[in-house]
């Protein structure tokens, strides 16, 4: 079976009731879901996603569920950015590692944060470099969120060299690519790159190199074509998949195998 895998889900926002539960994991089982990374977005749910998590799917035999740890950048985060920070290293050590493969996501939103808004530009770049600081003390890479702010992003990253990881949900064009490859990054492409109007995305697609590059759902959210508008679940990174596949002239199962090798490369570390 091709070993498909979801490098960035939200498990915790889906439904759970036991029929949809059931419904996920036929979907999963159906799909062939080697790996999925339930990813987090505030200071201390790392173990309520993974207690709830844990209750309503089980341990799964076909696939694989691990987690991240991270805050999203919402003005309340930035704002409290210490006392948060300090929370969620709390929640870090306790982690068992193996659980535990990434932090994040993490990262820039100038879509929601304007600087004519009064959003505090200064306290979300600590933000985010508070988080690259907890990846080099932990030794695990980060998952980036980057939305209308490529340059920004770059200029902390660039502060971090010996950190790696990936920027998900790639929403940029070939130059931004380009850029965050030439730092030692990974690119994550979205069921938003199946859209009609996301020429940009799949350019970015053609050009990136397989070495470093991912596909996630970033469930429930970006139902890919031909789902679009539905709730968004992990099973439906197939068609991401099917997509790259098509635009890189690779057989679907060897650009699957070249997705596993980069997953497990950059977070399922010895």
């Amino acid at each position: 079976m091709i070993p498909f895998i979801d490098s960035h889900a939200h498990l915790s926002m889906l439904p759970k009731t036991p029929e949809a539960v059931q419904t996920y994991i036929d979907e999963w089982n159906t799909a062939g879901l080697a790996w999925i990374i339930d990813v987090g977005t505030q200071a201390e749910d790392l173990e309520l996603r993974i207690a709830s998590i844990t209750q309503a799917f089980g341990t799964q035999d076909e696939t694989k569920l691990v987690y991240s740890a991270g805050i999203w950048p919402s003005a309340e985060a930035i704002q409290h950015r210490h006392r948060y920070i300090d929370k969620l290293t709390t929640q870090i050590q306790r982690c068992p590692r193996g659980l535990l493969v990434a932090i994040g996501e993490c990262g820039i939103d100038r879509y929601w944060n304007h600087p004519e808004k009064g959003a505090d530009i200064q306290g979300e770049q600590e933000l985010l470099a508070a988080h690259l600081e907890l990846a080099q003390i932990y030794s695990l890479p980060v998952i980036i969120h980057s939305r209308d702010a490529a340059r920004e992003t770059l200029d902390v990253l660039k502060a971090f060299p010996r950190v790696q990881g990936v920027i998900h949900c790639f929403s940029y064009g070939k130059t931004e690519m380009k850029a965050f490859i030439k730092q030692g990054w990974y690119i994550s492409f979205a069921g938003n790159v199946t859209y009609k109007n996301a020429q940009s995305l799949r350019e970015a697609l053609q050009e990136v190199p397989l070495d470093r590059m991912l596909l996630e759902t970033d469930s429930p959210y970006l139902a890919p074509v031909p789902h679009r508008g539905k709730t968004n679940n992990p099973a439906m990174v197939v068609h991401q998949y099917e997509v790259a596949a098509r635009i890189k002239n690779l057989p679907l199962e060897e650009l699957a195998q070249q997705i596993k090798s980069n997953f497990t490369s950059l977070f399922i570390r010895p």
